[in-house]
């Protein structure tokens, strides 16, 4: 089946059978080969073809056997593929070389972006004892989230916060129920007021950093506490929307190094839009503190570890 899906992935590259992709039934058919990724694939299939009000489901992974929750007919089948079988956040050799070189204490990692929490199962499926704070303000897409973090049993380990990624806190105005382009309205684009919370003192004990905020994550970059962090990983899914400057991949690389990051890997999507991965050196001092891999750091207070998955 994996074999099949790569095939019709590459087939609708081309040109000509590019536009089969805008008939429906065809891109039904199509998304619902992603059942070769979960333990329960006929009920995927007919999840995805059947007719009627979309459902939503919860399903477990084949490779990892963690549990899923997904909308189907919605987008939340092209990002279960680009994590599970594109394989989009696989780690370059640099960072992953890195990750395993860590002992000690759980890896604490900060999902800020984190739509439905797809990454957050991702990342437990390559670090089970993974300690995951998440960040997502659209409501449609953290109760998804939650029902993820429940049917893990994670309870304790992985905590969702529900507001705007800010670095101060206040009141955004926010595009919500656009599944993984939801975002910071823009303009005079229509939205609804949501909490945002200054995302810093979230992150102030993260090893492994992810943002992907749809344009919002250029003041976070831009703030100069994004510089004394600890995080040793930062995986970045920058946008041309709010860039400072007319090149967002150019921009976004120099804030990471600016920052005291060595960029490790970069993939661009087009139209302005990319994935960084970047490293602290191995012999990275912040002032007054000791290097990121030698660290010694109090274990999260419980309360702080919580999820709000209820």
């Amino acid at each position: 089946m994996r074999f099949v899906l790569r095939v019709v992935r590459r087939l609708a590259t081309m040109p000509v059978l590019r536009r089969l992709t805008e008939v429906d039934a065809l891109m039904r058919i199509s998304l619902s080969l992603r059942s070769s990724l979960v333990q329960e694939p006929w009920r995927f299939v007919w999840n995805e073809l059947r007719p009627g009000r979309p459902a939503t489901a919860v399903y477990r992974l084949k490779e990892s056997q963690l549990a899923i929750a997904i909308r189907h007919k919605s987008p939340d089948i092209l990002i279960l593929d680009e994590l599970f079988s594109q394989n989009e956040y696989r780690l370059p050799e640099a960072v992953e070389a890195r990750l395993d070189r860590r002992t000690g204490q759980p890896l604490q990692v900060a999902d800020i972006g984190a739509n439905i929490g797809l990454f957050g199962a991702w990342i437990l499926g390559r670090f089970p004892d993974a300690e995951i704070v998440a960040l997502e303000p659209d409501p449609e897409n953290a109760e998804l989230h939650r029902k993820m973090i429940a049917a893990n049993g994670r309870e304790t380990s992985w905590r969702l916060v529900e507001a705007g990624a800010m670095t101060e806190p206040g009141t955004i105005r926010f595009t919500t129920g656009a599944f993984t382009t939801s975002h910071v309205a823009r303009g005079d684009e229509a939205g609804v007021d949501i909490d945002g919370v200054d995302v810093f003192p979230l992150i102030a004990q993260t090893d492994l950093l992810k943002i992907d905020v749809e344009g919002a994550e250029w003041p976070i970059l831009r703030d100069p506490r994004f510089g004394e962090l600890p995080a040793v990983v930062v995986v970045l899914e920058y946008h041309p929307e709010g860039c400072p400057e007319p090149d967002p991949a150019r921009a976004a690389q120099a804030l990471l190094t600016g920052a005291g990051f060595v960029v490790a890997a970069h993939h661009s999507k087009g139209e302005g839009v990319g994935l960084l991965w970047a490293l602290r050196p191995s012999s990275y001092r912040q002032a007054g503190r000791p290097a990121a891999e030698s660290r010694d750091r109090p274990a999260r207070d419980s309360g702080h570890r919580a999820t709000t998955a209820t």
